[in-house]
């Protein structure tokens, strides 16, 4: 089943990011699009079944399951299903206020090629985009825009360069590793035995781990027993800032309070009282 709906344009809002068109082709006979001076717009395509190809930059890609790509303004197109396993491919063209920067920022910095390290959460969002425009048309456009910018935040945050798509499954490792990180998140932290645990060497764990996180180990470590800090000083008003240093990972109090000050901006005891008011 295909979907697609069209859009006309709500400039007159300046919504940071609004669709023009949105859908889903599932198994197309025939989806073969050439734009040599591609469209106006942004254009996001994630690959959820079956194969198919893209040509960008001279290089012929081979897509399949949780792969993205993503073309600027104006870019040429060429793109088309596989004939022998047809894909399901969603779609989205969008404009906006400000977002060429956004994009830029964050390294996507003109047509190039993506997976996702979950496709879950990217297809819901797409599936709410097009359940919107189903049932309500563009009657809610700051709603449409909500969920335009909502796949996009997904992509942004998940996407991994295509080029590192043979190590998937050592991207799986680190994903998987995710949780019982933060369980232990209040242990002394050591490096070398998270890297044992998913059998990657340091140097390698710690690369990795900051191309599917966007963060280091101990970054991410350190927003865990942040975290931690947050429900132990709001959960428990009478519990000493000492204790919960101790009990997040932070044996020494004034290292704790420096850490918090690095990432809130605040101490600890200035976070409980603003929000203790």
């Amino acid at each position: 089943m295909n979907r697609q709906y069209f859009l006309p344009p709500f400039e007159e809002y300046g919504f940071f990011c609004f669709p023009h068109s949105v859908g889903l082709y599932t198994k197309p006979d025939d989806h073969n699009v050439t734009r040599e001076e591609g469209v106006r717009d942004f254009s996001l395509h994630f690959v959820t079944a079956g194969k198919g190809y893209l040509e960008l930059n001279g290089t012929l890609y081979t897509l399949k399951q949780g792969d993205v790509f993503l073309h600027h303004p104006n870019e040429r197109m060429r793109y088309y299903t596989s004939e022998e396993d047809r894909w399901d491919i969603y779609w989205m063209q969008f404009n906006g206020s400000g977002l060429a920067d956004f994009l830029l920022q964050r390294g996507f910095h003109g047509p190039s090629v993506w997976f996702m390290k979950d496709n879950a959460m990217l297809e819901r969002a797409y599936l709410d985009l097009l359940d919107e425009m189903e049932y309500h048309s563009f009657m809610r456009p700051a709603r449409i825009s909500a969920l335009t910018y909502a796949a996009l935040v997904e992509f942004v945050s998940g996407a991994i360069p295509f080029s590192n798509k043979r190590g998937t499954q050592n991207v799986d490792r680190i994903i998987q590793i995710l949780p019982l990180m933060k369980k232990n998140a209040h242990h002394p932290f050591v490096l070398e035995e998270w890297a044992d645990k998913v059998q990657l060497t340091r140097n390698y764990f710690c690369s990795l781990f900051k191309k599917v996180t966007r963060m280091t180990p101990l970054d991410y470590i350190t927003k865990c027993r942040i975290q931690l800090s947050k429900q132990l000083m709001l959960g428990y008003p009478h519990m000493a800032i000492k204790e919960i240093a101790i009990d997040v990972g932070y044996p020494s109090v004034s290292y704790f309070n420096k850490i918090f000050m690095q990432t809130e901006g605040m101490t600890p005891t200035e976070f409980r009282k603003i929000h203790f008011k």
